[in-house]
């Protein structure tokens, strides 16, 4: 036997030697963990596994992320963990496969515990007398993130084990997977997976790629020595060390891992924390802790979703029109701003699409002017509690006198703006110029108990010191909010309907499961008919009234202003309009936070100046490029031609007897004045040469009549024509000999009230 045989003999002799060492090292290790564990459990008993319950890993911090109106969504916020729960199925294969890799490759072989990785971290403590390796399967920092402290005992390692051998008697592999990547934290305030992609790559999970997933797989670490923001260099190394790693264990190909690796690290610029449209958000918050009952620290960590009604667009242009100095009166000799509140609802259910609660919003939850405020309202009160419900509930028309004149209402001596008095005018006229006597007395005609019930019906909250005629004028004690004035004007807006204005469409909990609803409850308060004539009345404020400042729109539109006096009418107190069509309900403030001498609006500034010009910015934006609705005329409504001259000069209603006098008003046909009733009179019949009956009749020659007839003997009308009045009519299909009943009905009125009948009986 040659020297180089013995050689090659005794070298493989050591060599087997040597692994039969190793493996009674190592199986000596293994037999003493066992042993351990067994003390432990059986004999010494540990706390934590005794009262550990798997589902509580389930637990964590959840952020709330909030949605516009087009269910895009548009803030993230969150308690103390900016968290972002994705389901598994949404983590893309090579995203799951890099933490796995790099982390705990036999994850799916073993049962919670890895005794491979368990004896090879032995051995190295062992050698270096410390217990620096970690052997922690996903399992075990499922069990470590959520329940334990990060403390490196014997005793907190193996209790960390017999909980993760437990975690997996409950939960599957994926669902272990899903609640690792959703706990761990990535560094930059982000928690889970799916806010680390928003927050790296400014994507969600599913879009990431393969370099993009085992960077993020790189960063648990040492998200600070491995920061692809501050380290990139670092990062880079131990992203190719976790692409290597899957590729080593099979999960990718030489080629994919190849590609990879060459990649830039192309990371997101940082952004700054923001908490867009403060006032709206805020306003989202409240309304959402109340839905739910639940500590804004719980909203903010339970993973909930809120729907809102937020109109963005609309939105950011309130708040940059805020920005500017020149749309707002003078601030004070002091310096301090004059200050805005505004609020933009939708006409049809009275959603809150957007709300500005100040000039600037500096804190969350602060003082929002538009939901929180009270200040008196001034004459823009008048519509809601003075002129609809003199209409719905007394039959006052718009064409009704009133006597403009000073009186003395026990002790209450009102006036108005610049002590002028008209004498008898229409209400639709004290309605566009805001005169404050006629308001008054109509409000003394309804009953403030009457009007109080119609406000509140919309939304108006009164004081109980609240029962006086000083209501008509805006006299309240605590005053009113501009959003609850907004909300008020919905049932002229929409048909008559009023509903609670809310901010929330709906929420749901992390899973997607509906908690809460925004149900449409609409009650109507006031008929179609009164809500037409109100908003026909409004719109003459705007043609020729106080918010004339809004005529040169090309939109229908309707408006109200008010303004409140500082004590000696001096200077004003608060400036307001109301606004709307049959989209959209817009109400804005201006004034100061406290007034008094050195903190007041000039005598000037009225709501008709400032306020409505924001007003008309707005609806001009709102309506740019695109054509606005027409309101839409209820059937129970007629319009008639009014005499314009008679009704100024003999205080007279009458029809119409001259084109250039023409002025059109609007009634509810129970409500038409009796000067104004077409009945029709004086109706015969004279046969022509051929024997067929010609009709003639006094009637109004502004409308056109039905003439209908009937059979003696039948019971049904069948129609023979339509003539104006003042014209003749032939009824040609008459037949000789038999005895006819004819009625005529203005078409405008087709009533069974307004007919008048004629017996036909042929000689």
């Amino acid at each position: 036997m040659s020297r180089k045989t013995r050689e090659t003999k005794r070298t493989k002799r050591k060599s087997k030697i040597g692994k039969i060492f190793k493996f009674f090292i190592l199986s000596c290790i293994v037999c003493t963990v066992c042993v351990i564990l067994f003390i432990v459990f059986y004999v010494l008993g540990i706390e934590e596994w005794q009262t550990f319950e798997p589902t509580d890993v389930a637990e964590m911090e959840t952020s709330l992320r909030l949605y516009d109106a087009s269910g895009e969504e548009y803030l993230t916020l969150y308690n103390t963990e900016n968290r972002i729960y994705v389901d598994i199925g949404d983590v893309p294969e090579d995203v799951k496969n890099a933490f796995i890799a790099i982390e705990d490759a036999r994850f799916y072989s073993h049962g919670g515990v890895d005794p491979v990785r368990i004896v090879a971290a032995l051995w190295e403590d062992i050698k270096n007398a410390n217990m620096a390796q970690g052997a922690s399967t996903i399992s075990q920092q499922v069990i470590k993130f959520s329940l334990l402290s990060s403390d490196r005992t014997l005793a907190r390692k193996l209790s960390e084990m017999l909980m993760a051998i437990k975690l997996e008697s409950v939960y599957t592999k994926d669902e272990i997977l899903e609640l690792y990547l959703n706990r761990v934290y990535f560094g930059e305030g982000a928690y889970g997976v799916e806010t680390a992609a928003q927050e790296y790559f400014s994507k969600s999970v599913h879009a990431l790629s393969l370099d993009e997933g085992a960077l993020l797989a790189a960063i648990l670490k040492s998200p600070t020595n491995y920061n692809p923001r501050t380290n990139p260099e670092k990062a880079r190394a131990r992203r190719n060390l976790v692409l290597y790693t899957m590729w080593e264990n099979e999960m990718i190909s030489k080629e994919a891992y190849d590609a990879a690796i060459q990649k830039e690290l192309d990371i997101a610029p940082e952004e700054e924390d923001t908490y867009l449209y403060g006032y709206y958000t805020d306003m989202v918050l409240q309304e959402a802790v109340q839905k739910l009952t639940l500590t804004y620290a719980e909203l903010r960590s339970g993973g909930y979703k809120i729907y809102t009604y937020l109109d963005t667009e609309v939105q950011s242009w309130l708040e940059a029109y805020a920005t500017q100095d020149g749309n707002f009166p003078a601030a004070a000799e002091d310096g301090e701003e004059c200050q805005c509140a505004a609020a933009v609802l939708c006409a049809e259910n009275n959603a809150i699409c957007a709300v500005l609660g100040g000039r600037e919003h500096t804190a969350q939850l602060s003082l929002n002017r538009a939901s929180s405020m009270r200040r008196q309202p001034g004459s823009a009160i008048k519509p809601v509690m003075v002129y609809a419900p003199a209409i719905e509930y007394k039959g006052y028309t718009t064409v009704s006198l009133l006597l403009d004149q000073p009186e003395d209402f026990n002790g209450y001596t009102p006036r108005n703006s610049g002590s002028r008095y008209r004498g008898w005018v229409t209400l639709r006229d004290a309605v566009a110029y805001s005169i404050n006597l006629p308001a008054v007395k109509l409000l003394r005609d309804v009953g403030v108990d009457t009007a109080k019930a119609y406000a509140s019906s919309v939304g108006i909250v009164f004081d109980e010191e609240d029962d006086s005629l000083t209501l008509a004028l805006g006299g309240f004690t605590e005053g009113v909010t501009p959003l609850e004035l907004a909300a008020s004007y919905m049932p002229f807006a929409s048909g008559g309907y009023y509903d609670v204005p809310s901010t929330i469409c709906r929420i749901e909990d992390r899973d997607g499961n509906v908690l809460y609803r925004q149900t449409e409850d609409k009650k109507c308060v006031l008929s179609a008919e009164t809500s037409y004539i109100m908003s026909s009345l409004l719109q003459s404020t705007i043609e020729y009234g106080t918010a004339k400042a809004l005529n040169d729109l090309d939109i229908p539109l309707c408006a109200k202003t008010g303004t409140s006096s500082y004590e000696d009418a001096a200077n004003n107190k608060d400036a307001w309009i109301v606004s709307y069509n049959t989209e959209y309900i817009v109400c804005c403030w201006m004034g100061f936070d406290k007034t008094n001498d050195a903190h007041s609006l000039p005598k000037g500034v009225t709501g008709g100046t400032y306020p409505a010009a924001m007003v008309k910015a707005l609806f001009s934006h709102l309506y740019e490029g695109k054509q606005a609705p027409a309101f839409t005329v209820p059937g129970g409504i007629v319009e008639i031609d009014v005499d314009k001259e008679i009704l100024s000069e003999r205080l007279e209603v009458q029809v119409v007897t001259g084109e250039d006098k023409v002025l059109r008003e609007c009634f509810n046909m129970d409500s038409v004045p009796a000067s104004l009733q077409p009945k029709a009179a004086n109706i015969s019949v004279q046969e022509d040469g051929e024997g067929v009956p010609v009709l003639s009749f006094t009637g109004y020659g502004g409308y056109t009549y039905a003439l209908e007839r009937r059979e003696m003997g039948e019971d049904t009308y069948a129609l023979v024509g339509r003539v104006r009045g003042g014209e003749t009519i032939a009824d040609e299909t008459a037949i000789e000999g038999r005895a006819y009943i004819y009625r005529l009905t203005p078409e405008e009125f087709y009533e069974e009230k307004y007919a008048a009948y004629y017996l036909y009986m042929p000689w």
